[in-house]
């Protein structure tokens, strides 16, 4: 394995909720839009364009739309998307793959997934 990691990048529209919020975050229990910002996070085995850049966006956007219907997440987490995402591009690619997934570029999480 090379010591090389490629990254890629992407945003898309969304909603999601969380039913069980309560206090002072009750209205997050309300479904609410966010920007949505993906990083994947790949090691490869060479330096020549093992895994394209381009390809591999491209399968996040479209595993990242597969989540929900018409962009909405239901009651999906940030980590539940990373790893639902994760999942499927480790098992494709069989290699561990990190992705962090952002609500607004403000709050989100990262997980790793191992194939």
């Amino acid at each position: 394995m090379s010591d090389a990691t490629i990254h890629v990048r992407f945003s898309q529209p969304g909603w999601h909720l969380w039913p069980g919020a309560t206090g002072r975050r009750h209205y997050l229990a309300s479904l609410h839009r966010h920007l949505f910002s993906v990083q994947v996070d790949m090691g490869v085995t060479h330096d020549d364009r093992e895994v394209e850049f381009h390809d591999l966006r491209d399968e996040a956007i479209d595993l990242f739309s597969g989540l929900g219907t018409d962009g909405n997440m239901g009651a999906m987490s940030c980590e539940h998307m990373a790893r639902a995402i994760g999942g499927a591009l480790a098992e494709r690619y069989a290699r561990t793959v990190t992705v962090s997934v952002w609500e607004d570029n403000e709050f989100g999480a990262t997980v790793q997934v191992a194939p």
